[in-house]
């Protein structure tokens, strides 16, 4: 089974199964490693039907994994569940936790998200404490529940819980809900839900079974007595040891063809996409995938250098070789142009990949105020050294000038170019 593999898929959610069955309806050889015991991944978790599938009626989650899987089946698609995948650090290879290595043209990552964890006492340890109510609702009949988050996943769960449950706690730290409106309203209106903002959950407890949490509202410390818990404070990507770039949340880096930042390696689904998580995203992220695949174009060009320059900015400094000049103010001009890759930049960034003007500014008028210069040389080098230290640019270009001295309408000015060197393997 390792030689002649077209694609391997980490991950056998929406988004692997479609790169596979793509991958097998473009004659390539796909296999796809699941690490949960049955393919589908989250399908199985979708506690109601799936609405807002185009081209669909409402579908269950479970029947719509089971239709994925039996086209894969039916493509030729060989499908590992129950086994773990470790990426190689150089090359398009995977070795799974059997022992088997599987060597590929490349490797697909449909990893996907899990779901945020309080990190509170007792959440790991003891039984009843949840991530997702699932398709049998009923199980948690005359339960007394607490929904921790205010967000639309949140909300769902208290809502499929209160026709069941003896009742149900929503408990949100913040001071609104973020919930859509229509899923708040319809929440708040309903009497058997008592929900509650500025509220931390601070420890779970019981005897092997959550019975009680700690929480600490606008009216201090109490005790509620729980049989079930469902934690529903947002995703956050199963991303990480790929050796591949990602956001300042993690989530995977992509372009427009599902390549990454390694030759070779793709990502597609929630796992690189947390502005649009949902099915119909994961099944068209396999398609482009494995078309990609198939045109043998899984290696991003260089990236093009995009140029932000911070032009004419002046400063007052005491600078000079004669000791007369550390007596008096002179002005500095400042021209800073960075080598930035501006297109791999996303919203959710922190300013350290685009350019923050303002720092800029800030950054040079404190390292001025810090100590006299002898030679604009030395400014314009600690200058560039710090600048590319602050930000995620492959080069900082920086020039300064100032008046001559003594010729009263001279002036001097010195170049300075600092490169960031090339970044070692990814690990």
């Amino acid at each position: 089974m390792g030689e002649g593999i077209d694609a391997v898929v980490i991950g056998g959610g929406a988004a692997g199964l479609s790169a596979a069955f793509w991958c097998a309806t473009l004659g390539l050889r796909a296999v796809v490693v699941e690490a949960r015991p049955r393919v589908g991944g989250q399908l199985h978790d979708v506690p109601d039907l799936i609405e807002n599938l185009p081209g669909h009626g409402p579908t269950a989650g479970a029947a719509l994994a089971a239709a994925l899987r039996a086209q894969c089946d039916a493509a030729g698609v060989t499908t590992l569940a129950d086994v773990r995948a470790a990426l190689d650090r150089d090359l398009p290879r995977v070795t799974l936790s059997t022992g088997a290595t599987l060597a590929a043209r490349a490797v697909v990552l449909a990893t996907g998200v899990r779901r945020r964890r309080l990190g509170v006492p007792g959440e790991a340890a003891l039984a009843g404490v949840h991530t997702n109510v699932g398709p049998d609702r009923e199980r948690f009949a005359g339960a007394r529940a607490l929904v921790i988050g205010g967000g639309d996943d949140a909300f769902e769960h208290a809502r499929l819980l209160a026709p069941h449950a003896r009742g149900v706690v929503l408990a949100h730290r913040g001071e609104r809900f973020a919930a859509r409106d229509a899923l708040r309203e319809a929440v708040l209106g309903d009497g058997r839900v008592a929900a509650r903002t500025r509220t931390v959950v601070e420890a779970l407890e019981g005897d092997g079974r959550v019975a009680r949490a700690r929480v600490r509202g606008p009216d201090g410390v109490e005790e509620l007595a729980v049989d079930a818990v469902f934690v529903c404070v947002g995703p956050e990507p199963e991303g990480e040891g790929f050796g591949v770039a990602t956001d300042a949340r993690g989530y995977v880096r992509v372009d427009r063809l599902q390549r990454t930042s390694r030759p070779h390696v793709l990502a597609v689904g929630d796992v690189c996409c947390p502005e649009a998580p949902t099915v119909a995203t994961a099944l068209g992220h396999g398609a482009v995938a494995a078309k990609v695949i198939a045109a043998g174009a899984t290696t991003v060009p260089a990236a093009r250098a995009d140029r932000l320059t911070v032009h004419g900015l002046t400063l007052p400094a005491r600078i000079g070789v004669y000791p007369r000049e550390w007596k008096r103010l002179q002005t500095l001009t400042f021209d800073v142009t960075f080598e930035v890759d501006a297109a791999a930049a996303s919203p959710t960034d922190s300013l350290r990949r685009t350019v923050d003007y303002a720092a800029v500014a800030a950054m040079t008028e404190a390292m001025l105020a810090e100590q006299h210069y002898n030679l604009i040389e030395t400014v314009a080098d600690l200058l560039a050294t710090r600048l590319l230290a602050r930000f995620d640019a492959r080069s900082v270009r920086v020039r300064v000038t100032r008046p001559g001295v003594p010729q009263r309408h001279a002036s001097a000015s010195i170049e300075v170019e600092r490169r960031r060197e090339a970044p070692g393997r990814a690990g």
